[in-house]
């Protein structure tokens, strides 16, 4: 609960101070209406992940402890396979909770100190600092396709979607934010066209060791 005190002085006829007289408010629900704005400012209204805006403030900071940690950040942009067939198919309202059982995948996918936003329809941004190399994120990546990729039960029927990703990793392909985004936007494209549900690292790296994902 909270609460606000004005406090004020109390004078005598000849103008000396006599004493203080307090007022104590409750403001409670002003605060928790200012922080459920601040919220919707910043979070998506369908799957409460963060948004674009929230997620670049976050990838701003997992730099600044990366430079100071010797660390990588790994940025993931994330885009559905298959997504336009389950609105075709089912309908938007299934679409919705479709997206909605995905961002919870994606929170399972990754640590509590990693960020998934939504930066678009079917489109999230996953950054994931203090990786000790590449390879951390391709876990995740790898992860995140496996559960993404496994049936969403509806009412009635079950629909299923993939994921392609891209990989883009700081400081080896650089230390822009709007730079890496770009870059594991592009690598997701790769991905695409490599035959999706699948990942792929920006730049020229060959992928992993990893088992049977990557590219």
């Amino acid at each position: 609960r909270f609460f606000i005190a004005i406090r004020f002085p109390v004078y005598e006829d000849d103008g000396s101070v006599h004493g203080v007289c307090s007022m104590v408010t409750e403001i409670t629900a002003r605060k928790e209406i200012e922080e459920k704005i601040r919220h919707l400012a910043t979070h998506d209204s369908l799957t409460d992940l963060p948004t674009l805006g929230l997620a670049k403030d976050r990838l701003a900071m997992a730099f600044g402890l990366a430079r100071r940690q010797r660390h990588h950040v790994g940025v993931m942009f994330v885009d559905l396979d298959g997504f336009k067939a389950v609105n075709d198919t089912f309908g938007h309202d299934a679409g919705d909770f479709v997206l909605k059982q995905v961002a919870q995948r994606l929170l399972s996918s990754v640590r509590e100190t990693d960020t998934v936003a939504r930066i678009g329809g079917d489109e999230f941004l996953i950054i994931a600092g203090g990786l000790q190399t590449p390879d951390d994120a391709a876990r995740i990546a790898q992860k995140a396709i496996m559960l993404i990729s496994q049936p969403i039960f509806l009412s009635t029927q079950q629909a299923t979607v993939g994921a392609s990703i891209g990989i883009a990793v700081c400081p080896d392909d650089g230390d822009d934010m709007e730079l890496l985004i770009k870059r594991a936007d592009d690598a997701m494209y790769r991905t695409k066209n490599a035959g999706k549900n699948n990942f792929c690292f920006a730049g020229n790296r060959a992928g992993n060791n990893l088992p049977e994902k990557g590219c």
